[in-house]
C-alpha cells in the first residue's frame, strides 16, 4: 500500500502544487499526528499545508472576496507558503513558534505538526 500510495503523491497534478511544495509526501507518523489532533486542529494543519483554508487567496479563488493580497504586507498573495516561509511582517512570529525568520518551503516539510498548528493560533487563523 505505501508504494501505491506514494506514486499516487508523484502523479499529482499542478492543482495541488502547494501540497507537493510544503508536503514532502505519505508519511505514517505524520497521519498518527494529525489522528492525534481534535478536529479544528487537523482542519488548520491539513488546509494551511494543503491549501483549502481561510486564507485569502483560497478565499479568492472561490468567490468570497475581491483580492487575495494580504492585509497585513500588501505585497503578496496570502497562501500558506508566503505566511508560513516569506511574509516580512510575520517575521517575529514565525520566529516565534517555527524558529527561523524566514523559512524554504524544503524547511516545512521537516516542521513539527504542533509548531504549523500552534503558529497558525498565534495568527489568529485557528
Amino acid at each position: 500500500m505505501g508504494s501505491q500510495h506514494m506514486a499516487m503523491w508523484r502523479g499529482l497534478t499542478s492543482i495541488q502544487r502547494q501540497a507537493q511544495k510544503l508536503i514532502s509526501g505519505p508519511s505514517p507518523s505524520a497521519k498518527t499526528r494529525l489522528l492525534s489532533f481534535n478536529r479544528p486542529q487537523s482542519r488548520a494543519v491539513t488546509g494551511f499545508l494543503t491549501g483549502p483554508n481561510t486564507l485569502r487567496r483560497y478565499l479568492y479563488l472561490i468567490g468570497l472576496i475581491e483580492s487575495p493580497l494580504y492585509t497585513r504586507c500588501g505585497a503578496e498573495e496570502e497562501t500558506s507558503t508566503h505566511v508560513l516561509c516569506e511574509c516580512g511582517a510575520l517575521a517575529s512570529l514565525r520566529y516565534a513558534y517555527l524558529g527561523s525568520l524566514f523559512l524554504d518551503p524544503e524547511d516545512v516539510r521537516s516542521l513539527n505538526l504542533e509548531a504549523i498548528w500552534n503558529f497558525s493560533n498565534g495568527m489568529g487563523l485557528s
